[in-house]
């Protein structure tokens, strides 16, 4: 079967090669890949700035069928509709263990969700992206009913991160972005953002004035940007006495290389900073598997395109240029799993 394989060290040396149909193990399924999502990180990947074993098959956010089930596997049936954790006892899908840019992948059933067969594999396709923004909107940090949220950076996760704090009560949502990103913030509006601002136009001042020169309440930083960072900062609750604490940022994005910021109001208005990369194990995966299948999240508007595995450069350089917002790669056809 063909794989997409980032084949050794170095800028580029992504691929699509032959390779052989992968064995699993008795403890593992294989799953037929409808969808792969092509994220942030494959880039970086590529790139050579983010962490990786070669050689590898792609792919870290995926949905499909259980083809086949190894002879100790209990809680998965050949035809369910299937997710997986990408951290493994024996590394990362799609990282540092082969993944989803290929037609069939072995997952171990420790880390299988099993989706009701209600749900599309479209929507299932975003556990890993709602897990991300779970992890770091719940549990790293914690947005409050009535808080006053900025998102910065209207891309998959931005859009999700609007969202999800509105699921949390938010009471007003601001989304910032570039004026070319008029897509994305258009679709922000669709799917809860109470207020657009633009970078180019001071959103520090708007921020400001929506809250009575408070700051927002909580920050999620997802643009990967420099000036991304330097909005976040800026645009927090000030707390210039007492304990401090108010103004919380949460920063999911991955910059991939050194960036310069200045950091003053972190010491004087007192904020409370945390990364939030990876998530909580099974009951972050369960969290999500559970509101996808309730359909809480509005996931329709953010998949702009579909990509056959044949398309992984064009799939790659449109998410670079912002054309698409959340594309997928379907490495067995377009139709089978609708």
């Amino acid at each position: 079967m063909k794989a997409l394989r980032k084949l050794k060290s170095g800028y580029g040396n992504v691929e699509l090669t032959e390779v052989n149909p992968q064995v699993i193990r008795e403890d593992e399924i294989l799953m037929k890949v409808w969808a792969a999502g092509v994220c942030g990180s494959d880039l970086l990947i590529e790139e050579d700035k983010h962490f990786y074993k070669a050689p590898v098959t792609l792919g870290h956010e995926f949905s499909g069928i259980a083809e086949k089930v190894g002879s100790r596997v209990k809680r998965v049936k050949i035809n369910d509709k299937i997710v997986a954790d990408i951290e493994t006892r024996n590394g990362w899908l799609g990282v540092t263990r082969d993944g989803a840019y290929a037609s069939y992948m072995a997952v171990p059933e420790d880390q299988v969700y099993v989706y009701p067969e209600s749900v599309s594999l479209d929507h299932a396709c975003f556990t890993e992206p709602v897990v991300a923004t779970i992890h770091s909107m719940q549990e790293r940090n914690n947005v409050k009913a009535g808080d006053f949220v900025l998102v910065v950076g209207p891309g998959p996760m931005g859009l999700l991160g609007v969202q999800f704090a509105k699921i949390r009560g938010a009471k007003a949502v601001a989304l910032i972005g570039l004026k070319k990103d008029e897509k994305r913030l258009s679709i922000g509006k669709q799917v809860g953002a109470d207020y657009i601002l633009y970078s180019e136009e001071n959103p520090e001042k708007s921020v400001l004035e929506l809250t009575n020169g408070r700051g927002a309440d909580f920050v999620l930083e997802c643009s990967a940007s420099e000036k991304g960072v330097q909005h976040a900062i800026d645009c927090a609750r000030r707390s210039p006495e007492g304990r401090g604490g108010n103004g919380v940022i949460s920063f999911i994005s991955l910059w991939g290389k050194p960036i310069t910021i200045n950091a003053d109001y972190i010491s004087l208005y007192q904020l409370s900073i945390n990364g939030a990369w990876s998530w909580n194990g099974s009951e972050s995966w369960e969290r999500a598997v559970d509101l996808i299948s309730r359909g809480v999240f509005n996931l329709d508007p953010l998949l702009t395109n579909r990509y056959a595995l044949e398309e992984w450069q064009t799939a790659f350089a449109n998410l670079r240029s912002k054309d698409d917002v959340k594309a997928f790669i379907h490495p067995n056809g377009f139709e089978w799993g609708k």
